[in-house]
C-alpha cells in the first residue's frame, strides 16, 4: 500500500500533466503545441515513475525525448529514420519491461501518436493524440493512475475538438479583389 505522500505526489503530477496537455490540444501552431506536450510528458514520466508503472514510464520517457526532437522540426517533417529509431527504442523498452498484455497498451498508443507527430500537421497531431491515447485510458485505469486517466480522457476529448474545430482562416470570406479600371 502506498503512503499518502506518494499518492498526493502522483496526483499532483497528473494534474500538471492534465493542464498542460489540455491547453496544448487547443493550439494551432505546432511549436507551441509541442512545447506544452513535452512539458506534459515530463509530468507523466514523473507520475508513472512514482507509481511504478514501468512500461508506461519508459514510453513516457521516449515520448518526452520524441517531443523534444520533433519540436526541432517545427517547419518541416523529421527524416523517416528518426521515426524508425523512436519505434525501435519503444519496441526494445516494451520487451525489456514486459509485464504481460498490459504492456501493449502504452506501446501501441505511443506508436500511433509518434507517427502523427512525425507527420507534422497540427490537425493530424490532434487526430493521432485522440486515437493514440485511447489505449492509455485503459492502461491508466489498470495501473491505478486515476488522475492520469481523467487527464487522458480530457486529452482525447480535447484532441477530437481540436481535430474537428473549423479553421478560422478557412471560414473568413475571401477579400474582394479590385477590378482593374477601364481605360477610355
Amino acid at each position: 500500500m502506498e503512503n499518502i505522500f506518494t499518492f498526493i505526489l502522483e496526483q499532483a503530477f497528473g494534474i500538471c500533466a492534465l493542464v498542460s496537455t489540455s491547453i496544448s490540444m487547443q493550439l494551432k501552431k505546432k511549436r507551441s503545441l509541442m512545447i506544452l506536450q513535452t512539458t506534459s510528458e515530463a509530468f507523466i514520466v514523473a507520475q508513472y515513475f512514482v507509481k511504478g508503472a514501468i512500461t508506461g514510464s519508459y514510453m513516457a520517457i521516449v515520448s518526452f525525448i520524441r517531443d523534444i526532437i520533433f519540436t526541432k522540426y517545427d517547419k518541416k517533417r523529421a527524416p523517416i529514420w528518426i521515426l524508425l529509431a523512436i519505434y525501435t527504442v519503444m519496441t526494445v523498452l516494451t520487451i525489456l519491461s514486459w509485464s504481460g498484455p498490459l504492456s501493449l497498451l502504452p506501446f501501441v498508443g505511443s506508436l500511433f501518436y509518434a507517427w502523427s507527430l512525425w507527420y507534422g500537421k497540427v490537425k493530424w497531431i490532434c487526430f493521432g493524440n485522440a486515437v493514440g491515447n485511447t489505449p492509455y485510458i485503459l492502461y491508466t485505469i489498470l495501473t491505478g493512475n486515476y488522475v492520469l486517466c481523467i487527464m487522458t480522457v480530457i486529452e482525447v476529448i480535447s484532441a477530437w475538438i481540436g481535430f474537428f474545430r473549423p479553421d478560422k482562416k478557412a471560414l473568413k470570406s475571401p477579400k474582394k479583389v479590385k477590378s482593374p479600371k477601364k481605360s477610355s
